[in-house]
């Protein structure tokens, strides 16, 4: 008893969570969890992470360099002893160390070192920029399947209503066709009008089945999960005005940074004829068994010979550029042609974001004006399926009238669905070609 107790109550507790646990999604928090799902935008962002080391890079270049050399050498046989400055002959085994540190610094190419800095620093901008480009358009294609899925919801919610309906009228028609006040034509209608109308639930609820499956994986949610999109508010929708400012639009501040860029590196190529000044220098010491003390006879000792060999070196060298083949010449040619490129982008990237904004806000505003009419329409298809269906209970009007205005009834709903969701559509394109 206690284990079928035990059982029961478990079914009752997966009853509850099927039922009631459901995520519900509203557009924004659809958006939050694309941002933060989406692969083409963590890897963006690996990216990001990629050009600020860049930068890190380039700025370690502009220190000094410093290494260490060490070498132990034995040899036998004939070799000049270069420490002990003797030809070293016959069979002797000959024992050799050194030890220094060495340094170079570029003190000074006309900038080339700052300037690939500030160019890695740019490229990192670019980057962000390319980030929020690229996140733009992912969000628009989100948008466009969030709202297909709200369509096919709706539709397929429609259809069970009409289905329901059309099985009542089918149950009432048949009723009345065994006691002889309907005809078979009029039974006829109804079971066509059923089976029509079972045939669109049917196709709508495979559509948004389809549609919230692509809607869970481009958020990257498990396909077992219980999900509900949250319709939006439509109807109360206020009138947007855009302001064709475009100071947020990621394209063209991509533009302007690429500008930014080639001016450096327009600069870049100039510094090919700066001449290049360097500063190289060395500390060490070294050991030979060979060397020997001139008045003794006797082999310098290890420590000893390294703290009388010690050495320091330092030298500024100057190197000056007289002919390249005229290839600093022409990489200035070509950054500059390069420019006026981009300049020629940018006024053609204003024009059309202006002109895309433009066209989205006449898109938005029909999308409002068509909404109102289909609204008025779908009214008037009710009242007039209403006053048909009076008419016919009475005998005052046919079945095929009565089929056909409950079509059309039916057809009005479907497009007041399309139009709802499709002036929500329009109208958050707008917002995010603004933004």
């Amino acid at each position: 008893m206690k284990k079928l107790l035990i059982t029961f109550a478990l079914l009752i507790a997966i009853s509850f969570i099927k039922l009631y646990g459901q995520r519900k999604i509203k557009w924004e928090e659809a958006v939050i969890i694309f941002q933060e799902n989406n692969i083409n935008l963590k890897q963006s962002e690996l990216k990001e992470q990629i050009s600020k080391t860049n930068i890190e890079i380039a700025k370690s270049n502009l220190l000094p360099s410093l290494s260490f050399n060490a070498n132990n050498q034995n040899t036998v046989g004939m070799i000049f002893d270069q420490i002990s400055g003797k030809l070293i002959t016959g069979s002797q085994w000959s024992n050799y160390a050194t030890g220094s540190l060495n340094s170079n610094v570029v003190i000074y190419h006309g900038g080339q070192k700052q300037k690939i800095v500030d160019m890695e620093k740019i490229n990192s901008d670019i980057a962000k920029l390319n980030s929020k480009a690229l996140e733009k358009e992912l969000v628009l294609q989100l948008l466009s399947l969030f709202t297909q899925t709200l369509i096919n919801h709706d539709l397929w919610e429609a259809s069970k209503t009409q289905l329901l309906l059309s099985e009542k009228l089918l149950a009432e028609e048949q009723v009345l066709l065994e006691i002889g006040k309907r005809t078979m034509i009029d039974f006829s209608q109804a079971k066509a009008k059923y089976a029509n109308d079972k045939l669109n639930t049917v196709t709508t609820k495979n559509s948004y089945d389809f549609s919230m499956m692509k809607l869970k994986r481009i958020l990257e949610i498990d396909d077992s999960e219980n999900v509900i999109i949250v319709s939006p508010e439509i109807i109360a929708a206020e009138r947007i005005i855009p302001s064709y400012d475009l100071l947020n639009d990621p394209y063209l501040k991509l533009l302007n940074k690429q500008l930014e860029l080639g001016t450096i590196k327009m600069k870049l190529a100039k510094t090919g004829f700066f001449p290049i000044i360097s500063f190289n220098g060395s500390y060490g010491t070294n050991y030979s068994n060979q060397r020997l003390n001139v008045v003794t006879g006797e082999k310098i000792p290890f420590f000893k010979q390294f703290n009388e060999n010690r050495m320091l070196y330092g030298n500024i060298s100057i190197s000056m550029p007289l002919f390249d083949g005229f290839k600093t010449k022409y990489n200035i040619r070509i950054n500059k042609l390069e420019q006026s490129n981009l300049l020629f982008e940018k006024e053609k990237l204003q024009k059309e974001r202006k002109q895309r904004i433009s066209e989205s806000l006449l898109d938005y505003i029909a999308s409002e004006e068509e909404l109102n009419a289909i609204q008025v329409a779908y009214d008037a298809n009710g009242i007039n399926y209403r006053a048909v269906n009076e008419r016919y209970n009475i005998g005052k009007s046919s079945s095929i009238d009565l089929y056909r205005v409950l079509t059309e009834y039916n057809i009005s709903e479907f497009r007041l669905i399309n139009a709802r969701y499709n002036m929500f559509y329009k109208r958050e394109v707008l917002k995010l070609l603004d933004n």
